[in-house]
């Protein structure tokens, strides 16, 4: 019912776009934000394991009223996106592995951005502020996202997780998302909270996917928790774009065409 694929060698970005750029990969938060922390502590950590720059903006919390950059407070997304003096981010400071930034404000700057500019006028914005290099984890509510990235064809994680308004949240989601264009992959965890009711997570997935469907003729990805990091470094979105590499033409020069020597294999290829 569920498909679970992983391909080291399928939809990858281009090599040279994901060390020159910046990438971004969305997480839609459940109803329940803090349900899903583990799940971007732990997708967090296997990307540090392999060498990534991360850095999570956590669109479930506010920004403080001003930044404490000198006292090493948190800065938050909206202060960034503002304070062209804020740049290169990209590594936490006193010692943590990754970065953690309270981003709500700053994302509802950004739909407005993307209302008013379109959806990549407001990606270049949100990225802008960030070393080229690093990782972006986009914690944030699937309209959010949707308002932010629609069109794009960006895939956005959507958490699964072993309790009974999972399979609600996570087929509303993925809803949500693929009405805007963006493309859903499921990223189940099984959470050992017993202080929370529990059900089998495979019944979940089962649920989920069997929606998606039957109502929306979905078939869809699901990323086993040991994939999640060379998935997520194989599918993130790069910006800026890396642009195709075409041949281009050789300027026209008549004594040589006159000669026959403007002709392909004579002249040497030029490469973006």
């Amino acid at each position: 019912m569920f498909d679970i694929q992983f391909n080291p060698l399928a939809d990858r970005h281009d090599g040279a776009a994901a060390e020159h750029g910046t990438r971004l990969m969305p997480l839609a938060c459940p109803a329940h934000p803090q349900h899903a922390y583990e799940l971007l502590c732990t997708l967090a950590a296997q990307l540090t394991a392999l060498g990534q720059r991360v850095v999570i903006i956590d669109a479930s919390a506010t920004e403080p009223p001003a930044p404490d950059r000198d006292g090493g407070g948190p800065i938050g997304l909206l202060s960034a996106l503002q304070d062209p003096s804020i740049s290169g981010l990209g590594r936490a400071a006193h010692g943590a592995d990754w970065l953690v930034m309270p981003g709500a404000l700053g994302l509802h700057a950004l739909q407005q951005t993307a209302q008013l500019a379109g959806a990549s006028t407001a990606l270049a914005r949100l990225l802008a502020p960030f070393a080229s290099g690093s990782l972006v984890l986009l914690f944030a509510p699937a309209f959010a996202l949707t308002q932010l990235l629609s069109g794009l064809s960006a895939r956005a994680l959507v958490p699964v997780l072993n309790q009974p308004q999972s399979s609600i949240d996570a087929y509303g989601t993925l809803k949500l998302l693929h009405a805007a264009g963006l493309i859903p992959v499921l990223a189940p965890l099984e959470l050992s909270t017993p202080e929370l009711p529990q059900v089998p997570l495979s019944q979940v997935l089962t649920r989920v996917s069997a929606c998606a469907q039957r109502h929306l003729g979905l078939r869809l990805h699901t990323w086993p928790l040991q994939t999640w990091g060379l998935q997520v470094l194989q599918a993130a979105l790069v910006w800026p774009p890396h642009p195709p590499h075409t041949a281009q033409t050789p300027p026209w020069n008549p004594a040589a065409a006159a000669r026959g020597t403007n002709r392909a294999g004579v002249a040497p290829g030029y490469w973006s």
